[in-house]
């Protein structure tokens, strides 16, 4: 005999069977990586049996929204090809982030996208694919139209 249930229960029901995998999940990377560290730590005593490897710092992995190679240009020169004007650096970090799916609300990540976006615009320009211009209006931020 099968029980009715509104549409939120059994949402709410899909969703805690969702997380409860993921932890699940979660738990056996956390015990395989923590294997590995073990067998690093290992290696490292086999070399140097002194070695303090408790006083190796830490390091913060990369971010999880990295791009696949070549994902950052070609959605740049898109927004480029498709925008009736030049661009700021900033509009199009923003039109790489909505591309993405990513919250361009996210001041940080906004900021993050900007310096990465900004980095292939100069490299862009000194190949002679894109050129710069100073925006009349603002004065300190460049616009960029594709050159070629």
């Amino acid at each position: 005999m099968t029980v009715e249930r509104p549409n939120t229960l059994a949402g709410l029901v899909e969703k805690r069977g969702e997380i409860a995998g993921q932890i699940a999940h979660t738990r056996a990377a956390l015990r395989q990586l923590i294997i590995d560290l073990d067998h690093i730590d290992a290696a490292i005593r086999l070399f140097d049996p002194d070695y303090d490897v408790a006083g190796i710092r830490q390091r913060i992995p990369t971010a999880a929204h990295r791009a696949i190679r070549g994902d950052l240009t070609r959605a740049t020169l898109d927004a480029l090809r498709d925008a009736p004007g030049p661009m700021t650096t900033k509009e199009l970090a923003r039109h790489v982030m909505a591309e993405r799916g990513l919250n361009s609300a996210d001041a940080a990540l906004l900021q993050l996208f900007t310096r990465r976006t900004g980095a292939l615009l100069r490299w862009q320009k000194k190949r002679g694919i894109l050129r710069s211009m100073k925006d009349p209006q603002h004065g300190r931020f460049d616009l960029w139209e594709i050159a070629v």
